[in-house]
């Protein structure tokens, strides 16, 4: 099930197993970065070993790019649920849509996303940094549709 199931109606998405994996994803790869360096380190690896080392340096790059505007520029701060939760935060379902959002090619529905999260004149850089990241771990999931186990 996806946060964009009509069948959810108004429903709330509040567990990590309702996402698709993209989302999925992403909302890890948020904690792992929040983590620290053992969290990034690890999602570093996760990217390489789903991308090759290149491609996973530059959705790392994307990534780190999108966070440092998150952190830097908030409307809010960016809240997040601990590595081995089963439940999302809310700002991780935004954050997660996002990024899908970003990655699917819809560029204007994305920046009204990004608009809540960071200062308007910024929106445009962190969307763009989405797109880079989520295609790059949509890639990832063609290229390798087994997910490691590490991220289900």
């Amino acid at each position: 099930m996806t946060i964009h199931d009509p069948s959810l109606g108004s429903q709330a998405i509040t567990r990590l197993s309702q996402l698709d994996d993209l989302e999925a994803c992403v909302v890890i790869y948020l904690r792992l970065w929040c983590a620290g360096p053992v969290g990034r380190c690890a999602m570093r690896s996760d990217l390489a070993n789903g991308l090759g080392a290149p491609r996973a340096a530059m959705a790392t790059d994307a990534f780190a790019a999108m966070f440092s505007m998150l952190t830097r520029h908030p409307r809010n701060p960016l809240r997040h649920n601990a590595l081995q939760s089963a439940c999302l935060h809310p700002d991780e379902t935004s954050f997660a849509r996002f990024v899908a959002q970003a990655a699917s090619g819809d560029r204007e529905g994305a920046l009204w996303l990004a608009l809540p999260m960071v200062r308007a004149d910024l929106a445009p850089q962190l969307t763009a940094a989405a797109t880079d990241f989520g295609l790059r771990i949509r890639q990832m999931l063609v290229q390798r549709p087994d997910t490691t186990p590490y991220l289900h």
